[in-house]
Parts: C-alpha cells; sequence; structure tokens
C-alpha cells in the first residue's frame, strides 16, 4: 500500500503545481533576505573595489531574476534555489574581501 504523507521532493512529478509555487515563492523570500545581506557587506567596502563591484552585478541580476513571476514549475522553483546559492556565494565572498 503506498506510504501517504508529504510529498517527495527527490521525485518531482509527485509535487503539484501549487506545492512548487509555495516552494518558489519560500526560495523567493529568501533570496530577497539575502540579498539585503549582500547589499549591506558590499556597501561596507570601498567604492571601486573589485568585490564590491562583482556584488553589484550578481545584485542588479538578482534583482532581474527575482522580477520574473513565480510558477508553479519545477523549472521556476530550480532558478530560484540556483539563485539564493549564488547570493550566498557572493555573501561569502564578500565577507572574506572585508576589512577586519
Amino acid at each position: 500500500m503506498p506510504r501517504q504523507g508529504r510529498p517527495r521532493l527527490d521525485r518531482p512529478e509527485t509535487l503539484t503545481a501549487r506545492a512548487l509555487e509555495q516552494i518558489a515563492l519560500q526560495l523567493t523570500g529568501h533570496a530577497r533576505a539575502v540579498v539585503s545581506d549582500v547589499r549591506r557587506r558590499a556597501d561596507q567596502l570601498p567604492k571601486g573595489s573589485g568585490p564590491k563591484a562583482l556584488a553589484d552585478v550578481v545584485l542588479r541580476e538578482a534583482e532581474g531574476r527575482l522580477s520574473a513571476p513565480i510558477e508553479g514549475t519545477v523549472r521556476c522553483v530550480q532558478n530560484r534555489a540556483r539563485l539564493v546559492r549564488a547570493l550566498y556565494e557572493r555573501l561569502d565572498r564578500l565577507d572574506a574581501a572585508a576589512p577586519v
């Protein structure tokens, strides 16, 4: 007898469009929070520094990607997850470049 309960994330075909939309919404909120952290850290760096310039590029790209409408698709969820990962990578690099 099949087990009832939460959908399995390793099997996207079992997720409904509504569930995927909810996941995308959560990732969007998380991405916006990390954008805020990246912006705050980048603003602490000197103008014209390489890490600040790269952070500005990542922030512009993130805003563009976050402005795209949310869809109840695996592709949308994957794109939002990739964005969150890229933002965290930039945040880690900014932490490494921050003056002590």
